[in-house]
């Protein structure tokens, strides 16, 4: 099967260095790594938005730089890392901006996962954090919505779990697995290691802009990897289909006492 996003000897300066890998359609891939690790870096890249220094980056086999914004924008979504609100739109009107039909209409699906009808009245910038990523979650599924019905969406998410309280991590993290299920492709960056361990089909390690380890999430999240990528003491162990991960000092602080 042909990569849907292929990244070949991918670097920029001081952000990436020599990232290749190759992402098939419907795979759920969370990319972790502490900060500056270059998770967003690596993020605009795959949505055409920043330039590479060297190495080539291609969307269902064609390189990223020939495709024109207009052609991406129908079936690829970036959420890029939540920005502050300064206008007092209403939620309604500004999801509505991004649907593809002039009668909009919220999918139920979305509705269900993350309930944003409830806010449909309210101005954009009197949101809580958590409440306007739920609202920007949906505007980028929105985007592409007849895409993700077809199961021919691309969607890259910048740490979509930043500020959402428990319980809508955990429907979000099903509505991807769903999407996927469909023939989506989904790339997202986390810093929840428990939550992409279970709900992932690939994980991407990465430190200081290079690539630790990426493959099946219980092959890639073994002690080793984790310890080097974070620089703390962990412990992994499989429960059934489960895979328990504790995070123990940071490796530093624990060698001081």
């Amino acid at each position: 099967m042909s990569p849907v996003i292929s990244l070949r000897d991918i670097s920029v300066n001081k952000r990436l260095a020599n990232i290749t890998l190759d992402i098939t359609k419907g795979n759920c891939v969370h990319i972790l790594g502490p900060n500056g690790a270059g998770k967003s870096t690596l993020l605009s890249i795959m949505a055409g938005v920043l330039e590479t220094e060297r190495g080539e980056a291609s969307l269902l086999e064609q390189p990223l730089q020939q495709w024109p914004l207009s052609a991406l924008a129908t079936f690829r979504t970036l959420l890029a890392q939540q920005s502050e609100a300064v206008f007092a739109v209403s939620v309604k009107e500004y999801l509505s901006f991004f649907a593809s039909s002039l009668a909009f209409e919220l999918p139920e699906i979305l509705e269900a996962t993350l309930e944003v009808k409830r806010f449909f009245k309210t101005p954009l910038n009197r949101l809580s954090g958590g409440e306007r990523q739920r609202v920007e979650i949906c505007r980028a599924l929105l985007q592409v919505w007849p895409a993700v019905k077809r199961g021919e969406a691309v969607l890259l998410l910048d740490e979509p779990l930043q500020g959402v309280d428990i319980r809508h991590q955990y429907a979000l993290m099903g509505l991807f697995r769903t999407l996927c299920d469909k023939g989506n492709t989904i790339v997202l960056s986390s810093h929840d290691i428990s939550l992409s361990a279970n709900y992932s089909n690939t994980v991407l390690l990465m430190k200081s802009g290079a690539s630790v380890s990426f493959g099946l999430p219980e092959k890639v999240l073994s002690v080793n990897n984790l310890e080097h990528t974070f620089d703390c003491h962990f412990a992994v162990s499989k429960r059934d289909d489960f895979l328990d991960i504790q995070v123990c000092a940071p490796i530093v602080l624990n060698q001081m006492w």
